[in-house]
Parts: C-alpha cells; structure tokens; sequence
C-alpha cells in the first residue's frame, strides 16, 4: 500500500471492528473511508473480516473501496468469513450520491388549499386510473409500458434502455407485476428518477390528457391510453390485487431538499397531495443517510416523518425489493397529508451535529376527509333560513358523531 499507515487505530477504524453502525454512519467522510489501519487493513477490511455484512452494506454506500489490498494482498470480499458477508459484497447497493431515492423535492407535491379539495382530486386520480385495470387487459398495459414509456425515456445509453425492457419483458410473460417494484428499486439504473420527474410533471393534470387521448383514439377504451405509461405503471402498482399483501400503515421517513421559500409552505396545518411515489423507509438512519447538510443556506437540510394510517396508500416492499436492507415504504401517488408540526433536531454527520429540521405529517384518512366535508356542508347552509339550517345542523352533528364513533372503533 501507498496510503501512510498510522500508528494507533483512529475511532473510525475500531467503530469498523466494533461493528458500532452508529459511530460510523455519524463519522464517515471521505478521508477515513479507505484510510489503511496500523495492520495494513482499510476500514472495509476490517468490517469483512470480523463477518460485520450490515457494516459492509454501509461502508460500500459510502464508496468504499472494493479493490485496495492489504499488507497481505487480500482484498476486504477476500477476508469475508461466512457466505452473509461474502453475499454483501454481491448484494445492489444504493450510495450516498443516489440522493434522489429517498430525498424528496418540491416538484413531487403540490399544496392544497381544503380537505374537501384534497378528498376530490385524490378519489377522482385513483378512479380514473382504477378504470385502466378494468377495462384493459394486463399484458396489454404492460406492454404500452415497454412500447410506448420506456421507448420515449432519454436514459444515459441504450443498456440502460435495453436492461429495463429486458426486465419488464420478464415481467409481460410472467404476468406478474410485482416485477414492477424490482424495476423501480434498480441502484444502477435509477428508473425511479425518470419515473417520479415524469408523473410530477403532470400532476392531476393527466387525466384531461387522457381523456383527450380517449377522444382521440374514438372512445375505444379497451386500449391503454397513449403516452401515459408512467401513470399506467402507477396504476397497476396502485390496484392490482398481487400488491395487497404489501400494504402498510404506520410511520416512516424521508429526507428532503427543498429551498428556504419551499420549506415555508410547510406550515402546520397546511395540506399536500403527493404527485409521485415517494420512497421512504421505516429506518429513520436510512433516510438520515442521505440527507445533505453541505449547503444549509441554500437547501436547509430536512428530515420528514410520515404517519400513514390507510394502508392502501404505501406499500411495504423490502421483500420485493433489490436492496432489502433499506426497509423501503413506498407512499403512492396522489395521497394526502396535512403538516402536524415542525421543529428542530439534532444530526451528526461527517463527525459535526448539524440542527436540522424535523416536519411531521400525517395522511387524512377516510374519515378525516368525511367530517371535514360535512363541516364544510354545515358551514355552507350557514346563509340559508333558520329552519332549513336546524334541519341541516342537526343532520351533520348525527353524520359527525357517526364518523367519530367509527374512527374511535378502528382504533
């Protein structure tokens, strides 16, 4: 080795052979990834050597070096002691550079201004989509999104184009969609970023495009709708039934970089429907991996911690997907969320505590929407006579003690 060894093993370096996760995703930086130990070994090493697969997993998100040999010319995959360790070198691996996986930014929401508005836009999206599925046979919308999507997509070079269509023609002959989530989720190709840049550039909007294409094709609607694969590969994802046993409720995180004039819109209270999928996970140390504290002034470092209460609206895919270890959720398009609070917490990275902030959101519910919609109902009668607003008033406060009845019984 060419690397200057020191002579005592930094904190760093023992975190490694400690396999004391915490310390390392706290302290790692590009100046100790690969620095060589007093034994000639470099951190990743050290990790292989001692059987630490997780720490391995960590370590190459960092760009560990796979290459360097130690003193003895073995490199780290060599020392692997047991087939979990060997199978963590082998293993996709999403680095710290891939931030826009589970790094939001502003284009993928957009603000509304009631529950009312929110409950409409979201049921009339997923009806819209929902009646593809039944209309349109499955190999028939799996294949407009190899024929029509992804011929369209400007990838970085033809294999690129070429590994996708080779996957979901697997996934056409199988006729199982799951292979969807093993698409999305690929660490090399970044489907995910063409896929969620392309349906948040539409928004709620696609529908007038495809009732335009409907329109244009003669009312034929047993034919996938051209140029809106991305939203057919929502859709199937959405509401095919192979997915169901993968619905999740409960909380997860994402980080987020956004302006300050962005972050300002995320007051309490305030409303977001979600243009796109959003990949979150339930490890709160993954999303804290790849938020970036390097340019605060201008991107405020940002952590967000979703409640999701339905579960038709977030898959639980670590099963399904390429990279296990991440404990990816994916929340889907079109749901909504109100900002509960925000404040600020504690974040160390690159071995320095950074002040981030910390925004909680939760989904409004099924219910949550109807007692809102009936409040607004009542509000609206407010002009009307004495009588017919008694009348109105005392209906509502039945529907809303109804409502809060049945939300207290489901949980």
């Amino acid at each position: 080795m060419t690397s200057s060894m020191s002579s005592q093993p930094t904190d760093f370096y023992l975190a490694c052979c400690n396999n004391d996760l915490k310390t390392v995703q706290e302290n790692a930086n590009r100046s100790e990834i690969d620095a060589p130990g007093s034994d000639g070994n470099t951190p990743l090493h050290a990790a292989s050597m001692y059987g630490h697969a997780k720490l391995v997993r960590l370590l190459l998100r960092y760009h560990a070096s796979r290459s360097i040999r130690n003193d003895e010319g073995f490199t780290p995959e060599e020392l692997a002691p047991n087939d979990e360790t060997r199978a963590a070198f082998k293993d996709p691996v999403r680095t710290i550079s891939d931030s826009n996986h589970f790094v939001a930014s502003s284009r993928e929401v957009e603000w509304l201004d009631s529950y009312k508005n929110a409950y409409r836009i979201s049921y009339e999206n997923h009806e819209h989509m929902k009646r593809w599925l039944t209309k349109v046979a499955l190999h028939k919308l799996l294949k407009a999104i190899v024929d029509d999507y992804i011929e369209r997509i400007k990838f970085k070079n033809e294999n690129d184009r070429k590994t996708i269509k080779e996957e979901l023609s697997y996934v056409i002959d199988e006729e199982d969609p799951l292979g969807l989530i093993w698409t999305y989720t690929s660490p090399s190709v970044k489907f995910h970023d063409f896929l969620n840049h392309d349906l948040a550039e539409l928004g709620s909007d696609f529908r007038f495009v495809s009732t335009q294409a409907l329109i244009n094709s003669g009312y034929v609607d047993n034919e996938p709708p051209q140029g809106l694969g991305q939203y057919i590969f929502a859709s199937i994802i959405i509401n095919h039934s192979r997915f169901r046993p993968y619905h999740y409720a409960g909380i997860t995180f994402r980080g987020m970089k956004i302006t300050q004039k962005d972050l300002e819109e995320y007051n309490t209270g305030n409303i977001v429907l979600t243009r796109s999928f959003l990949s979150t996970s339930k490890d709160r140390s993954i999303a804290e991996l790849f938020v970036d504290c390097t340019d605060h002034k201008i991107h405020p470092p940002v952590i967000c911690k979703y409640k999701v209460i339905n579960p038709k609206s977030s898959l639980s895919i670590e099963k399904i997907s390429r990279i296990e270890d991440e404990k990816e959720v994916l929340i889907l398009p079109f749901t909504v969320f109100q900002v509960k609070q925000q404040h600020y917490v504690e974040l160390k990275k690159d071995g320095q505590i950074h002040n981030i902030k910390e925004i909680e959101l939760e989904e409004c519910g099924p219910l949550s929407y109807l007692y809102c919609f009936v409040q607004q109902l009542e509000n609206n009668f407010m002009s009307i006579n004495k009588y017919h607003f008694v009348f109105i008033r005392d209906i509502s406060q039945i529907m809303k003690a109804t409502f809060m009845h049945l939300f207290f019984s489901l949980n």
